[in-house]
């Protein structure tokens, strides 16, 4: 079997054979430098170009360096519609976010959580093509949806803020004013469709109450920016890929006894039915997460199918466990008389397994 060179000799280049003399050290370099250049070109012609970036893997590299949760700005919240250094405009769409927490007591319902969802601004651009496209869904309300009020709050006070050439003293009044640096606090980690569901407890304020405008401003839009990065992470979350379940991932503002916290959820459709055949009637499964005082996270994933339930109850803490033992009983009767007998509640400590996530989909840089 003959095998031809990997390279083949340059043309014009005085290859010497035999016992001719040595090449100079400058003649040789020159040959080495050729013969480089024209593998390397020679692989760059047969290596495919890559693919530029999508617009959507462009939007969720940069939201998940800027994204966190939206507990810190409804704390902060609670002390600017007081406060007089307050924007008007913006302290009437702060106090519509802070009205659009859920109250998650005994009274709760479906159609309460139904709504939250709705209004998680996850669904805002899709509401709006289906409204402009003439489909029977309507126009979302801007005065509910969370998306929707985070970009017009943060519109409303970019006027008050100070642009980046304008230097502040180190002793002026408005340095002195400004509040607290977040940085310090672990960064939330972003949501990922599939991934783990985290509850978000209640933040303490940052904001003093007398704080001056020009501060104020700068540190609520900072915090709906990160507020609304990691909404559109969501969003992006939520995006149908092939092969893989329907699902999407939003997160509701609650109100709790130590303030305002964050549910996070994701609701899926699985179409393969329980046997894995494509006729059956599809399953759903609902997972979810709340962090509230003094229970700790508690983790939920319920799986919903033709005249069945199945439910898992995860209880970070003990007491916590114990006290959703204690009513056990009662959840299995209650899902039953919507369900059917066919009705299964699990309770157990710990928090729920990490599901195994694909490479290439976010890089922890926070080490």
């Amino acid at each position: 079997m003959s095998i031809g060179p990997a390279i083949a000799p340059t043309a014009g280049l005085a290859v010497a054979t035999g016992a001719s003399a040595p090449q100079p050290a400058s003649g040789a370099a020159a040959i080495a430098a050729q013969v480089i250049e024209e593998v390397v070109a020679s692989l760059a012609e047969a290596l495919p170009a890559p693919a530029a970036p999508s617009a959507l893997t462009a939007m969720v590299g940069e939201a998940a360096t800027r994204q966190d949760s939206l507990a810190p700005l409804l704390a902060d919240l609670g002390v600017a519609v007081d406060s007089p250094a307050m924007p008007a405009a913006a302290r009437a769409t702060a106090a519509q976010i802070l009205a659009a927490q859920t109250p998650i007591d005994q009274d709760v319902t479906a159609q309460a959580l139904r709504a939250a969802a709705q209004s998680s601004g996850v669904f805002l651009e899709a509401t709006l093509a289906a409204a402009v496209l003439g489909a029977e869904a309507a126009a979302p309300n801007a005065q509910t949806d969370l998306k929707a009020l985070l970009l017009q709050l943060s519109d409303e006070l970019a006027p008050f803020i100070e642009g980046p050439n304008q230097a502040r003293t180190a002793g002026s009044a408005a340095a002195s004013a400004a509040p607290p640096s977040r940085a310090s606090r672990s960064q939330l980690e972003p949501p990922v469709g599939g991934g783990p569901t985290t509850g978000q407890p209640a933040a303490r304020p940052s904001l003093d109450p007398w704080v001056l405008t020009e501060p104020l401003a700068r540190a609520l839009q900072q915090e709906a920016q990160s507020a609304l990065a990691r909404v559109q992470l969501s969003q992006a979350a939520s995006v149908g890929k092939a092969g893989e379940p329907t699902r999407w991932m939003f997160e509701v503002p609650i109100a709790t006894q130590g303030g305002a916290g964050v549910a996070q959820f994701e609701i899926s459709r699985d179409g393969r039915g329980p046997s894995g055949g494509g006729s059956a009637e599809p399953a759903w499964r609902a997972r979810f997460s709340v962090n509230v005082a003094p229970s700790g996270p508690v983790h939920a994933d319920v799986m919903l199918g033709p005249n069945r339930a199945r439910v898992t109850l995860m209880a970070e803490d003990a007491d916590a466990r114990q006290a959703l033992e204690a009513n056990q009983a009662e959840l299995v009767a209650a899902l039953a008389a919507v369900e059917g007998p066919d009705v299964a509640v699990r309770i157990v400590g710990g928090a729920p397994p990490r599901p195994q996530q694909p490479p290439g989909q976010l890089l922890d840089r926070r080490s």
